[in-house]
């Protein structure tokens, strides 16, 4: 098992349960062959809708930060 195939920062997914302004809500992602599940907030403290895709940018004591995929990539 290769650490890599297991970081968080970068890591693309959906929202499954709404994030409210500077709230926790979860994200649904793929990782090393697995669909899984993590805790989230936005990394500036917005409110993301559920199934918004979103990109993880820091991962801090099981919590995945995140920010809108749009945002990132500049769509």
């Amino acid at each position: 098992m290769d650490p890599a195939d297991y970081e968080m920062v970068g890591v693309i997914g959906r929202i499954s349960s709404p994030i409210r302004e500077t709230g926790t809500g979860e994200i649904i992602y793929s990782q090393a062959g697995s669909r899984r599940a993590c805790p989230a907030r936005s990394e500036d403290s917005i409110a993301i809708e559920r199934d918004a895709e979103v990109v993880v940018t820091r991962y801090e004591k099981g919590i995945a930060y995140i920010r809108r995929w749009e945002e990132v990539s500049g769509e």
